[in-house]
Protein backbone atom coordinates (compact mmCIF):
# COMPACT_ATOMS: atom_id res chain seq x y z
CA UNK A 1 0.00 0.00 0.00
CA UNK A 2 2.94 2.50 0.72
CA UNK A 3 4.38 1.74 -2.88
CA UNK A 4 0.94 2.17 -4.05
CA UNK A 5 1.03 5.40 -2.46
CA UNK A 6 4.07 6.55 -3.29
CA UNK A 7 3.57 6.33 -7.19
CA UNK A 8 0.10 7.90 -7.16
CA UNK A 9 1.47 11.06 -5.73
CA UNK A 10 5.04 10.54 -8.23
CA UNK A 11 2.33 10.22 -11.04
CA UNK A 12 0.27 13.55 -10.20
CA UNK A 13 2.87 15.42 -8.90
CA UNK A 14 5.21 14.35 -12.57
CA UNK A 15 1.38 15.62 -14.27
CA UNK A 16 1.07 18.78 -12.79
CA UNK A 17 4.72 20.03 -13.43
CA UNK A 18 4.24 18.80 -16.85
CA UNK A 19 1.11 21.16 -17.07
CA UNK A 20 2.54 23.74 -15.74
CA UNK A 21 5.61 23.50 -18.38
CA UNK A 22 3.00 23.46 -21.48
CA UNK A 23 1.16 26.57 -20.14
CA UNK A 24 4.16 28.45 -19.22
CA UNK A 25 6.22 27.56 -23.28
CA UNK A 26 2.37 29.05 -24.36
CA UNK A 27 2.44 32.67 -22.36
CA UNK A 28 6.14 33.18 -23.45
CA UNK A 29 5.54 32.39 -27.33
CA UNK A 30 4.85 36.11 -29.60
CA UNK A 31 3.46 36.08 -33.12
CA UNK A 32 6.19 38.56 -33.85
CA UNK A 33 9.53 38.51 -32.56
CA UNK A 34 11.44 41.74 -32.06
CA UNK A 35 14.82 42.51 -33.19
CA UNK A 36 13.74 40.51 -36.75
CA UNK A 37 14.76 42.50 -39.81
CA UNK A 38 12.35 43.31 -41.78
CA UNK A 39 11.09 44.80 -45.54
CA UNK A 40 7.98 46.25 -46.71
CA UNK A 41 6.95 46.52 -50.19
CA UNK A 42 3.30 47.83 -51.98
CA UNK A 43 1.48 47.74 -54.79
CA UNK A 44 -1.84 49.10 -55.45
CA UNK A 45 -4.96 46.93 -58.13
CA UNK A 46 -8.00 49.06 -58.93
CA UNK A 47 -9.24 51.12 -61.56
CA UNK A 48 -5.96 53.22 -62.03
CA UNK A 49 -3.93 50.06 -62.60
CA UNK A 50 -6.43 48.51 -65.05
CA UNK A 51 -7.21 45.92 -62.25
CA UNK A 52 -3.89 44.56 -62.51
CA UNK A 53 -1.91 44.07 -58.75
CA UNK A 54 0.92 46.51 -59.56
CA UNK A 55 4.14 47.46 -58.17
CA UNK A 56 3.40 51.50 -56.08
CA UNK A 57 7.00 51.99 -57.75
CA UNK A 58 5.52 51.70 -61.22
CA UNK A 59 2.09 53.52 -60.31
CA UNK A 60 4.65 56.45 -59.08
CA UNK A 61 7.15 55.99 -62.29
CA UNK A 62 9.78 55.64 -59.56
CA UNK A 63 12.64 52.99 -59.85
CA UNK A 64 11.92 49.29 -59.47
CA UNK A 65 12.18 48.78 -55.14
CA UNK A 66 13.15 52.46 -54.87
CA UNK A 67 9.66 52.97 -52.16
CA UNK A 68 10.67 49.32 -50.02
CA UNK A 69 12.07 50.04 -46.64
CA UNK A 70 13.83 48.07 -44.45
CA UNK A 71 13.48 47.83 -40.40
CA UNK A 72 14.75 46.47 -37.56
CA UNK A 73 11.65 45.02 -35.35
CA UNK A 74 11.74 47.06 -32.04
CA UNK A 75 9.38 49.27 -29.47
CA UNK A 76 9.42 52.57 -31.52
CA UNK A 77 7.75 53.06 -34.92
CA UNK A 78 9.37 50.75 -37.65
CA UNK A 79 8.70 52.84 -41.03
CA UNK A 80 7.48 56.52 -39.89
CA UNK A 81 5.91 58.33 -42.80
CA UNK A 82 6.77 55.35 -45.12
CA UNK A 83 5.51 55.29 -48.40
CA UNK A 84 6.14 59.43 -49.38
CA UNK A 85 4.85 59.78 -46.53
CA UNK A 86 1.82 58.49 -46.33
CA UNK A 87 1.45 55.69 -43.11
CA UNK A 88 3.11 55.49 -40.08
CA UNK A 89 3.73 51.72 -39.66
CA UNK A 90 4.04 50.40 -35.98
CA UNK A 91 4.56 46.22 -35.57
CA UNK A 92 5.36 45.05 -32.43
CA UNK A 93 5.04 41.33 -31.22
CA UNK A 94 1.44 41.24 -31.41
CA UNK A 95 -0.09 44.08 -33.68
CA UNK A 96 1.03 45.93 -36.66
CA UNK A 97 -0.79 49.36 -36.43
CA UNK A 98 -0.99 51.77 -39.59
CA UNK A 99 -2.00 55.50 -39.32
CA UNK A 100 -2.48 57.92 -42.53
CA UNK A 101 -0.33 60.50 -41.62
CA UNK A 102 -0.72 63.03 -45.00
CA UNK A 103 -2.74 65.79 -44.19
CA UNK A 104 -5.69 66.80 -46.61
CA UNK A 105 -4.16 68.72 -49.45
CA UNK A 106 -0.86 66.79 -49.78
CA UNK A 107 1.19 66.73 -52.38
CA UNK A 108 1.41 63.36 -53.34
CA UNK A 109 -1.60 61.83 -51.90
CA UNK A 110 -4.51 64.59 -51.73
CA UNK A 111 -6.70 63.94 -54.85
CA UNK A 112 -7.14 59.95 -53.65
CA UNK A 113 -8.27 60.41 -50.54
CA UNK A 114 -11.47 58.80 -50.51
CA UNK A 115 -13.50 55.73 -49.43
CA UNK A 116 -11.55 52.94 -51.03
CA UNK A 117 -14.16 51.44 -54.22
CA UNK A 118 -14.92 47.94 -54.73
CA UNK A 119 -12.03 46.67 -56.96
CA UNK A 120 -9.52 48.45 -54.78
CA UNK A 121 -6.99 46.83 -52.77
CA UNK A 122 -3.43 48.33 -51.56
CA UNK A 123 -1.74 45.26 -50.77
CA UNK A 124 1.82 46.01 -48.03
CA UNK A 125 4.14 42.81 -48.02
CA UNK A 126 6.06 42.14 -45.07
CA UNK A 127 8.84 39.72 -45.37
CA UNK A 128 10.67 38.79 -42.84
CA UNK A 129 14.16 37.44 -42.72
CA UNK A 130 13.51 34.77 -40.19
CA UNK A 131 9.73 32.70 -39.50
CA UNK A 132 7.40 34.31 -37.11
CA UNK A 133 4.22 32.55 -35.19
CA UNK A 134 1.15 34.17 -36.46
CA UNK A 135 -1.12 31.54 -36.55
CA UNK A 136 -4.21 34.43 -36.64
CA UNK A 137 -5.57 37.81 -36.39
CA UNK A 138 -8.31 40.48 -35.99
CA UNK A 139 -8.65 44.04 -37.53
CA UNK A 140 -10.02 46.93 -35.81
CA UNK A 141 -11.44 47.84 -39.61
CA UNK A 142 -13.11 45.33 -41.88
CA UNK A 143 -11.81 46.67 -44.83
CA UNK A 144 -7.90 45.83 -43.30
CA UNK A 145 -6.75 42.03 -43.68
CA UNK A 146 -4.05 40.12 -42.88
CA UNK A 147 -3.12 37.59 -45.35
CA UNK A 148 -0.43 34.88 -43.92
CA UNK A 149 1.53 33.89 -47.57
CA UNK A 150 3.99 31.94 -45.26
CA UNK A 151 6.09 32.14 -41.93
CA UNK A 152 7.72 34.80 -43.40
CA UNK A 153 5.46 36.68 -45.20
CA UNK A 154 2.97 38.78 -43.89
CA UNK A 155 0.22 40.54 -46.25
CA UNK A 156 -1.92 43.72 -45.23
CA UNK A 157 -4.74 43.57 -47.78
CA UNK A 158 -6.56 47.14 -47.19
CA UNK A 159 -10.17 47.37 -49.46
CA UNK A 160 -13.64 48.21 -49.97
CA UNK A 161 -15.10 50.40 -47.64
CA UNK A 162 -11.74 51.63 -45.91
CA UNK A 163 -11.80 55.10 -45.00
CA UNK A 164 -8.47 56.61 -47.17
CA UNK A 165 -8.47 60.00 -45.94
CA UNK A 166 -6.19 62.09 -42.89
CA UNK A 167 -5.70 60.67 -39.77
CA UNK A 168 -7.28 57.32 -41.07
CA UNK A 169 -5.72 54.39 -38.66
CA UNK A 170 -6.34 50.26 -37.98
CA UNK A 171 -4.76 47.41 -35.73
CA UNK A 172 -4.43 43.82 -36.67
CA UNK A 173 -4.02 42.61 -33.71
CA UNK A 174 -1.59 39.00 -34.22
CA UNK A 175 -2.19 35.41 -32.66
Amino acid sequence: MKNTSKLLLATITFGLLSLTSCSSDDNTTTPITLGTNVKVANTFQGTMTNNVETAIETVFNAPKGSLEATAKLSESVEFPAYLLGLYDIDINQSTINFKLVAKAGDATYGNFFRVLEAGSTDRYYFTFDSAQNVKSFTSSDPAAKLRMDSSTVLVVEIGEGFNFNPDANFTITLK
